[in-house]
Formats: structure tokens, C-alpha cells, sequence
């Protein structure tokens, strides 16, 4: 595959793309990726669980079969090779959460000297807990929150965009804190003869945090997926993620339907390899000119039901 004219000198990162973009290093880099680890496995406990939390409502709409698709500024979350498609953008999202907590995200995309960067922002508020002593008496009250500061910069080639992140997290519960650095690595493909995307990350790399004298692994993500246009008003996608630290597979497919211009319907599922009972997700979204509103709806718990919202506006 040829990204550069024949007389023009390829520098480090052009050389490297087009290495990368090669069939078999991307076959090759999957099935290692997505291959589980005994050893690995074994020594991971995950904290920071918040980064398995969507910031998008178009993405939790479609299940979360994001990472082919994802090309705004959220992509610095979900796929940080996505940023090389994303033109200049803000986006924000919130969510309720429960116990009256709030789930809130912002990202902007800016080109940088011939690469795309991005910076984000995410909270997550887990309202007010009650503390509980040995004999379950109550203990007070106490809060806790989430927080991650991203940045990512992604080059794109041809069809080719490569992108890396890094986050620095911190954690916060009745008074203890706990902070660190986690980066990211994601690729997408946009195919020359058919309209199709294919995109792989690897998300939430890291030491992890540690609480007092014990450490929490990241909830290391390794995620592939496919989207199609079968007509140019229906989408479809689908992906697989591998949560490494409890060895969970999960398979997620979705769909999006334009009725018109300014209209989409999405609708999409998502099932794990666990025998838990899958979730069906939908949403709905809105254009006009450079600004997009999207909203979402996905099962939180038996009960309960998550809604999103996100705002985006390019310029």
C-alpha cells in the first residue's frame, strides 16, 4: 500500500505508518492482542473502573460498536487513531448517575502542525454514600469521585490514521486519594475498493492506582471492530472487546438509519461471553449545520436505565 508519491522522502512517522498499515502486522497484532494472557490475567484487579463508562450517546445508542466509528473528538476515548479523521471540534456530554451522582465528559479537536490533537475532560460524581461500620451501623456519610485530564495527538496517511493518548486519573473516597497515568493506542482503516472501516485500540494502559498500600490494575481494554455503509442512509457495525483484568469477552453490534438529512435512528445490542443476559440500546440523533445533538438510552442494573446526552459543534 502506497501512502506517499514515489519521489517524496518518507520521514520516521510516515515509515512507520506504512509498516503498520501492512494486512499481516495488523492480523498479527489482533490475534496477539486479543489473545488472553493466564499470567497477565491473573495478577490484574481493576480499579478506575469509570473508564468503561461511553462519553458518547451516539455510541452507547449503537452498543458501544464504536471503535471503527469513532472519528470526532470523543475519539480520544474510544479509539485515539479515530483523531486523525476528526475535523476541528468540541463535544460534551452528561449523564445522571445514581444516588444522585452525575457522569460528565468534554473534548475538543484541533489540528496540530500536520497531526490531529485533542484534550479531554471526565468526571464522574457518585453523589452521596452512606458509610457502614463492622456491625453495618451506619458510619456517616462520605462522597466519591472520578476524574481523568486526557491528551492525544493522530496522523492520518491514505486511509490509515494512527493515534496515541495518555490521561492522567485521580480518585477520590472519604478522603483518600489516589492518582496516575494511563495511554492508549488505537488504529483505523478505511478500505480503498469498499465501504468499510475497520479500527483496533488498546485502551487504559498502566501502573493503576493504589489506595493507602494496595494498587488497583487499569481495566485494560483491547477492542476491534468493523463498520459498513451498506446504503449512504444505514450503517451497521460490530466489535469485540476483551476486558483483560477478569477475562470478559464482549461482542456488540449496531445500526444507524438516516431518515433524513438531519435525522438518525440508532439502535444496537451488546452481550458478553459470561452467559449474563445481553442489553439492548437506541437513541436517537440530530444535525444542523456544524452542530450535532444525540441522545441515548442503555439498561443500567436490572431497574434502572441510563440516558445520555451529547452536544458536538465543528468549526
Amino acid at each position: 500500500m502506497k501512502f506517499l508519491d514515489g519521489g517524496a522522502k518518507k520521514d520516521a512517522f510516515n515509515s512507520l505508518i506504512y509498516w503498520l498499515c501492512r494486512p499481516y502486522v495488523l492480523l498479527l497484532a489482533a490475534a496477539f492482542l486479543l489473545m488472553p494472557s493466564v499470567k497477565l490475567v491473573q495478577a490484574l484487579e481493576s480499579g478506575a473502573d469509570f473508564l468503561n463508562i461511553g462519553v458518547s450517546a451516539r455510541a452507547s445508542a449503537l452498543g458501544s460498536a464504536y471503535t471503527a466509528l469513532a472519528a470526532g473528538s470523543n475519539a480520544i476515548y474510544y479509539n485515539p487513531g479515530g483523531l486523525g479523521l476528526a475535523k476541528r471540534e468540541v463535544s460534551l456530554m452528561h449523564s445522571a448517575w445514581a444516588l444522585d451522582g452525575s457522569y460528565d465528559f468534554a473534548a475538543a479537536a484541533f489540528p496540530v502542525a500536520g497531526f490531529t490533537g485533542a484534550v479531554s475532560f471526565t468526571r464522574l460524581d457518585h453523589g452521596g454514600l452512606d458509610g457502614r461500620g463492622p456491625g453495618r451501623e451506619s458510619s456517616g456519610g462520605f462522597s466519591a469521585a472520578d476524574k481523568a485530564v486526557g491528551f492525544g495527538l493522530a496522523r492520518t496517511a491514505g486511509g490509515f490514521s494512527l493515534g496515541v493518548g495518555a490521561k492522567y486519573l485521580s480518585s477520590s473516597i472519604a478522603g483518600y486519594e489516589a492518582s496516575s497515568m494511563a495511554f492508549d493506542v488505537g488504529a483505523v482503516q478505511k478500505l480503498n475498493n469498499a465501504p468499510v472501516t475497520l479500527g483496533l485500540s488498546v485502551r487504559n494502559m498502566g501502573r493503576g492506582l493504589k489506595f493507602i498500600d494496595k494498587r488497583e490494575s487499569l481495566p485494560l481494554t483491547v477492542s476491534a471492530g468493523a463498520a459498513v455503509a451498506v446504503l449512504s442512509s444505514i450503517s451497521l457495525a460490530a466489535e469485540v472487546s476483551r476486558l483483560m483484568y477478569d477475562r470478559r469477552t464482549s461482542f456488540a453490534v449496531g445500526t444507524e438509519y438516516g431518515l433524513t438529512g438531519n435525522l438518525a435512528l440508532r439502535g444496537g445490542y451488546a452481550a458478553g461471553s459470561d452467559g449474563a443476559p445481553g442489553a439492548m440500546t437506541g437513541g436517537v440523533g440530530f444535525s444542523a449545520g456544524s452542530m450535532k445533538i444525540d441522545y441515548s438510552f442503555s439498561p443500567f442494573g436490572e431497574m434502572d436505565t441510563t440516558k445520555k446526552f451529547s452536544l458536538s459543534m465543528s468549526f
